[in-house]
């Protein structure tokens, strides 16, 4: 099978795709070949329908037109006849700039695999060729691939197709060594970036070196490609088996914080050719790329990296220890001012991510939970309890090399639930069977205290907001946008899309304004409009609940105080 991409025309956002099939040498009974777009993309798990995009498929032989017809939303079954040799075309619409689609323009193209290429599902595990045939005006091709002679490259299978985004243009290229392996990084900006490309380089490098301490042993790829994109207002980015695409803003080199923000994205996808591309969860490979693929634990797979991402940056040198202190605040705070936690588990949260996660609605903070940031400060807590019970011998990375070799290196299969809490439980010595009942596959508050106790670490909770009044409410302008469960708000009648128009009846200007004289204890009257209907609220003002995590360094003497805090923090 040879697949070419083509853009005649990138400025009306169509890739056109050929795809050669010869099955002269297949012991093939039918007398028809379906052809399928996949309905999502490894990484990101919601069905996308990337058919919808997809239009003027048509068959050829070399003697004539071929029949065909839709068989499903996706498929498309093109009719034999008495020929073995086919020539299938259709084009792509590719106009949306995110890691998890495809998108061309005037500027570039940008090609990830499952939004664009069909297969055949008794071909998928076969070799193919991938073509691509730039427009005049773009110089260069960037994908993670062999290449065989000029933008030509060799395929595994169709999962390495899926796996190999393709950015074509006129990219900035910056390449270097790390580990014996040659990693390139396309830059594809409309304005030009500022930044030192020496220094750049020498930090990714940086960042690659100190991810691969975590699992340790010779790095899985032969090369690694980074794709990124630079426009105002995008962000995130998708893993793959070799290669990543990361999105940020042009104006991401221009002060420490926001540089730091980035290679913290790039630490995060980096880490993911180990963890999720071959340390997996069962359920994330080999796929089904036409329906959901469910797991428990996303938790592990996208959790466990945003924790790695920092710790990452710090093993690297590019954050101290205080703002290593400050992520895991932060995290544990996100998720503990979050309601949806004590609704929703980790675990249920993973699940669920395709229905969920990608679609949140105004009640969400009420119902749910982040699989990537509790799965993370799960990540510290597991890693703070390895340290302590293992006298700093071991940590959360000796986990994850554990079922590295086990599962990846010795079968290349995916790891059950029951197998990774056995391995937490193996490295630790801990029966960890009520934590991973209570924390993770439900809502009990996780005791904070005392798994920082085990690397000298005081944490205690405080009131940011004590005294404050709080009526529960998120407000763009005067419409209410969010409203937190167990609010005042919430449980005394306000809608999500009211319009507060008075307030103890004087005229609505803020939220701020509202509540500025007014105490704990009191109560606060609220006139909405709703429906073209007023309606008008008496509600009692309680204290805001919003909490902090205090995270203070004992400073014990005791050596083993200090391992342990050292082996946490990488000192």
């Amino acid at each position: 099978m040879t697949y070419e991409l083509s853009m005649p025309q990138p400025h009306t956002h169509y890739f056109e795709v050929k795809i050669a099939l010869d099955l002269s040498e297949k012991n093939n009974a039918k007398d028809f070949v379906d052809f399928k777009m996949a309905a999502w993309t490894p990484g990101s798990y919601l069905i996308r329908e990337y058919a919808k995009n997809v239009e003027g498929f048509e068959a050829n032989s070399s003697k004539k037109n071929l029949k065909y017809q839709k068989t499903s939303k996706n498929t498309w079954r093109v009719f034999l006849g008495d020929t073995k040799k086919i020539e299938v075309k259709y084009r792509v619409y590719a106009n949306e700039l995110s890691v998890r689609n495809a998108h061309l323009d005037g500027s570039h193209g940008y090609a990830n695999g499952a939004a664009v290429f069909m297969f055949v599902p008794e071909l998928m595990k076969e070799m193919s060729i991938l073509e691509v045939v730039p427009h005049k005006s773009f110089l260069k091709v960037s994908v993670a691939l062999p290449q065989i002679s000029k933008n030509t490259f060799e395929v595994q299978d169709f999962d390495t197709l899926v796996d190999s985004p393709i950015e074509i243009g006129n990219q900035d290229i910056i390449e270097f060594e790390s580990m014996g392996v040659k990693h390139t990084i396309a830059n594809y900006s409309l304005e030009p970036l500022n930044y030192d490309k020496n220094q750049v380089a020498a930090d990714y490098k940086k960042v690659v070196e100190a991810a691969s301490t975590v699992i340790g042993g010779p790095h899985p790829c032969k090369n690694y490609l980074f794709i990124i994109h630079h426009l105002p207002g995008i962000g995130g980015g998708l893993e793959h088996l070799n290669s990543t695409t990361c999105q940020t803003s042009p104006e991401a080199y221009e002060n420490r914080d926001k540089y730091i923000g980035f290679l913290g994205l790039i630490a995060h996808e980096y880490f993911h050719l180990w963890n999720v591309k071959r340390l997996r969860p069962v359920a994330l490979g080999p796929f089904d790329y036409e329906n959901e693929n469910y797991t428990n634990m996303l938790w592990v797979s996208e959790g466990f990296t945003s924790y790695y991402q920092h710790d990452i940056l710090r093993r690297a040198g590019l954050i101290d220890e205080n703002k290593m202190l400050s992520q895991v605040a932060y995290g544990i705070n996100a998720i503990e001012s979050t309601y949806g936690n004590k609704v929703q588990s980790v675990a249920e949260a993973s699940w669920d991510a395709w229905i969920k996660y990608y679609r949140p609605n105004e009640n969400s903070n009420n119902s749910t939970v982040s699989y990537y940031t509790k799965g993370g400060v799960i990540a510290n807590v597991l890693n703070m309890l390895i340290i302590g019970e293992t006298h700093a011998e071991k940590s959360l990375d000796d986990v994850l090399r554990l079922l590295y070799k086990e599962k990846y290196l010795a079968k290349n299969v995916g790891f059950t639930d029951d197998e990774f809490k056995k391995a937490c439980e193996t490295v630790s010595g801990k029966d960890l069977t009520k934590f991973f009942e209570n924390c993770i596959y439900g809502t009990e508050t996780i005791d904070y205290t005392k798994f920082f106790e085990y690397v000298d670490i005081n944490a205690n909770f405080f009131k940011t907001q004590k005294d404050k009044p709080w009526l529960g409410l998120t407000m763009r302008n005067s419409t209410v946008t969010r409203i937190e469960r167990e609010s005042g708000a919430y449980k005394n009648g306000i809608y999500v899309n009211d319009e507060i128009i008075r307030v103890d009846k004087k005229a609505f200007t803020s939220l701020d304004d509202a509540l500025k004289n007014k105490k704990v204890g009191e109560n606060i009257n609220i006139e909405v409009l709703r429906s073209g209907n007023i309606f008008e609220y008496d509600i009692p003002l309680i204290e805001n609940p919003t909490q902090g995590i205090r995270l203070v360094y004992n400073k014990t003497q005791e050596e083993q105080a200090k391992k342990n805090y050292k082996k946490w923090l990488h000192l």
